[in-house]
């Protein structure tokens, strides 16, 4: 039978999980953890010139958290999964000109998934992870709000927008109110501090972030060399092949030029990479494409909406119209520098997520 202070929490062996365990056990929750082995280190183990995290000792450190803690824990090896889930899918939307974003899709697509499902096989009621948000409800609506985090360069809304009102239902995020620097000092009163994992900037499957080592090793992919064109379509040289480039990059495009040179664009349809100067990477409007509402009914007339391009990118005003099924328009009231596509926009209430989609190409 389901316990109503029972919670199951992600461990990852970092700081965040680790505090967040701690937390709910002082405020009295039953707590369990789960730790998802997702990586296969052999497989990853070999990019060049990465000073790499060794995910050989995740497992370890959250053992020894759990003990700490005085915990039960749960593992579960979802390696063959995650590849086929996130990886493959990450390696594909490279090769098609796009710069996806890997933990907004694991979020929606494993991690919370797989968090309800042992929660419900364990009669948990509640699940929670190291996540810097908050989830309010709105007793008037009969509704779960998804907000920002109180420390503005660490909240984590961005990457929780595709998350279904019916999950946020079940989730707690104790450190929606806290900063890092106050996460980091638990852990450290706590005695944690020294068995946690150092924090990293890294996609976790991508040592290094070498992303190019992983698309041509994992994607099997070959080299289909290009041209390099600027904005008026003359030749400036060739490129390695459209999966190695992204919006905005200036260093390892491999020309020789008088003065720096960024990406401006990706043409799959041609092979081609368009570059130019960085005054040239400024857009106002743009697409959107499968598009999530966490909790309200779709947009159905133009309306007015703080828009955030990517993660630690301050969202800036826009008016957001309807344009087909999930799909909307998004024209800013000023320009904003090097929006991607294959990334995710997301859309705001002041601090509420309203929800977000996926940037077309243009």
């Amino acid at each position: 039978m389901e316990k109503s202070n029972s919670v199951l929490v992600a461990l990852s062996g970092g700081v965040d999980s680790s505090v967040t365990a701690f937390l709910l056990k002082e405020k009295g929750f039953e707590v369990s953890g789960i730790y998802f082995h997702l990586i296969d280190k052999e497989q990853y183990s070999k990019s060049p010139n990465s000073n790499q995290h060794d995910y050989s000792n995740n497992e370890e450190k959250v053992q020894i958290i759990a003990q700490k803690l005085n915990i039960p824990l749960y593992k579960v090896d979802y390696r063959e999964d995650f590849r086929k889930i996130v990886i493959l899918d990450f390696v594909e939307q490279y090769q098609k000109g796009l710069t996806p974003n890997p933990c907004i899709y694991c979020n929606e697509k494993v991690k919370f998934k797989l968090l309800l499902k042992y929660a419900l096989q364990n009669e948990i009621k509640s699940i929670a992870t190291g996540h810097y948000v908050k989830v309010e409800l709105d007793r008037k609506q009969n509704k779960y709000l998804l907000k920002r985090g109180c420390d503005r360069k660490k909240e984590q809304s961005y990457f929780l927008y595709r998350i279904s009102e019916s999950v946020l239902a079940k989730c707690i995020f104790p450190l929606g109110n806290l900063s890092k620097r106050d996460t980091e000092k638990i852990a450290q009163e706590i005695g944690l501090k020294g068995y946690t994992l150092k924090e990293s900037q890294e996609i976790c499957f991508i040592p290094g972030n070498n992303y190019r080592h992983l698309i041509t090793s994992i994607g099997k992919m070959k080299n289909n060399p290009g041209y390099f064109l600027d904005s008026e379509g003359n030749i400036l040289g060739k490129h390695e092949g459209i999966a190695y480039y992204t919006i905005g990059q200036r260093r390892k495009i491999g020309l020789a030029l008088n003065s720096r040179k960024y990406i401006l664009k990706i043409n799959p349809q041609n092979n081609s990479v368009v570059i130019g100067d960085e005054i040239e990477l400024y857009r106002q409007e743009f697409e959107l494409t499968d598009v999530n509402y966490i909790y309200s009914n779709p947009i159905l007339r133009p309306t007015k909406l703080l828009v955030q391009i990517r993660y630690n990118t301050p969202a800036a005003w826009a008016m957001v119209y309807p344009k087909g099924q999930k799909e909307l328009r998004v024209i800013f009231d000023k320009p904003q520098r090097a929006i991607t596509p294959g990334q995710s926009a997301v859309f705001y209430d002041q601090d509420v997520v309203v929800g977000g989609g996926i940037i077309k190409p243009f």
